[in-house]
């Protein structure tokens, strides 16, 4: 997450309080779950086990329609004035995260093996 982390810093131009006020509120786990779907899901590199997508939708209000993995999606200037949230705006959404003061369980926990490693 700490790619997502610097992206959103650089590309929105935050600074440390915005972006944890932005962490906090959820958008951290979303650009890094648009990431996720972008480099290993959509691409067949990566299952997915259905506990994922249920923290998903049921703690943090991020809904990935099946658009997200079936069309192509511009990502022309990804990190330099576009986030992959951007990108996949309408594709992936976030609705609004559960009530509660504590942050909900981060669905990276529920991957039962390591993501791929990236190649170009």
């Amino acid at each position: 997450m700490l790619y997502s982390k610097e992206r959103l810093k650089r590309v929105y131009d935050w600074e440390n309080d915005q972006l944890e006020e932005a962490i906090k509120g959820g958008i951290l786990v979303l650009e890094t779950v648009c990431l996720f779907v972008h480099a290993c899901v959509k691409h067949g590199q990566y299952q997915l086990p259905f506990e994922f997508w249920r923290v998903l939708h049921a703690e943090y209000g991020i809904v990935v329609y099946p658009s997200a993995l079936t069309e192509d999606i511009d990502v022309h200037g990804l990190g330099v004035d576009v986030t992959f949230m951007d990108a996949y705006c309408g594709h992936i959404v976030m609705y609004g995260r559960c009530c509660g003061s504590d942050p909900p369980p981060c669905p990276m926990q529920f991957l039962r093996e390591p993501p791929p490693v990236y190649s170009k």
